[in-house]
């Protein structure tokens, strides 16, 4: 009776993890899916240490379209062991609003010098200026994905950096 008892909790346990982790990918999927078909009107930047916002930016803009671009694949899912590196608090959160609701986030983290992740990033998933050592990561809220830099995401943060 005892070894039937083991082995149905065995099998609780891993239905359990089976059904957690297609609860997780079905999350993800749905922010992406959210990024996608929503029409963003509105880009707005927050310091994370003062709360301030610092930059807006509206679909009039000229720059507007490739800012909310972020879903270029391939996009990166982090590992669980690189999580604990983003963490601490960011240094920006990018807010993808449409008609005044937040329907994504992107924070912003700086490094000091290229982090070390489980798994080995192209440059392009990293930003660096010309004239600054730092290097700055790009990571969807509650998604846990680094995004490809494109152009959007560079003309923002060299527009930010130049204030």
């Amino acid at each position: 009776m005892r070894r039937w008892l083991w082995v149905i909790s065995i099998g609780v346990i891993v239905l359990g993890w089976f059904i957690f982790d297609m609860w997780q990918e079905s999350s993800r999927d749905a922010i992406i899916g959210t990024a996608l078909s929503s029409n963003i009107d509105t880009i707005s930047v927050r310091d994370t240490k003062t709360n301030e916002e610092i930059l807006v930016f509206t679909d009039s803009d000229s720059a507007f379209t490739p800012m909310v671009e972020i879903y270029r694949f391939p996009y990166v899912q982090l590992e669980r062991t690189d999580n604990k590196i983003f963490k601490e608090e960011p240094l920006l959160e990018i807010e993808y609003l449409q008609e005044n609701e937040v329907k994504y986030v992107v924070r912003v983290h700086q490094f000091n010098s290229k982090p070390a992740l489980a798994q080995h990033l192209e440059d392009r998933y990293m930003y660096s200026l010309e004239d600054n050592d730092k290097v700055y990561l790009f990571v969807v809220k509650d998604n846990d994905q680094l995004v490809k830099v494109n152009d959007g995401l560079k003309t923002l943060m060299d527009i930010i950096t130049s204030k």
